[in-house]
């Protein structure tokens, strides 16, 4: 059985409602419907993903949770302030 697609909405009231359509839509069904965007993106930020140890990552997490502030904070304080002079 073909499903008859809908029109893409004007707005979505918030970006829940905006993947909820997307989820059980493809933008392959409204590709000439579609126009093309220019962008540029300026990176100012970068993260890297490394492992640490799990009890190390228990001892920030508790840390940061004493804090009230995120685990990815303690760590990047506790790393910054280790290795600031080591250049």
């Amino acid at each position: 059985m073909h499903k008859i697609k809908g029109p893409i909405p004007e707005h979505f009231n918030s970006d829940e409602k905006a993947g909820a359509f997307w989820d059980t839509h493809s933008a392959a069904d409204y590709w000439d419907e579609m126009e093309e965007e220019e962008m540029e993106f300026d990176i100012k930020r970068r993260s890297f993903l490394v492992p640490i140890n799990d009890r190390i990552y228990q001892l920030a997490k508790k840390q940061a949770e004493a804090k009230h502030c995120k685990v990815t904070q303690i760590i990047n304080t506790l790393l910054d302030r280790e290795l600031v002079g080591t250049k």
